[in-house]
């Protein structure tokens, strides 16, 4: 494989991987706001919505930062060959 035809490769998967973000994004949207209020008063709900996004924005800046990580050791490995 070529470098060009690895770039190509890789600029198909990170389409991919950001439009599946992106998903992930938007179907995690009414479980992060909308919590079940069975038991709790509004500052729970509060505290367990701040958390649940959170957990949700950190979670897709991990995958993110570990693609251009990724990206950033292929493409020094083709500069290499």
């Amino acid at each position: 494989m070529t470098a060009y035809q690895l770039g190509y490769a890789e600029g198909q998967w990170t389409i991919w991987i950001a439009l599946g973000l992106a998903a992930v994004w938007v179907a995690t949207g009414r479980w992060r706001d909308y919590p079940r209020a069975e038991g709790r008063n509004t500052e729970q709900l509060a505290a367990l919505v701040r958390r649940r996004s959170r957990l949700v924005n950190r979670s897709i800046l991990a995958v993110a930062s570990l693609w251009i990580l990724t990206n950033i050791v292929v493409d020094l490995w083709a500069e290499r060959q």
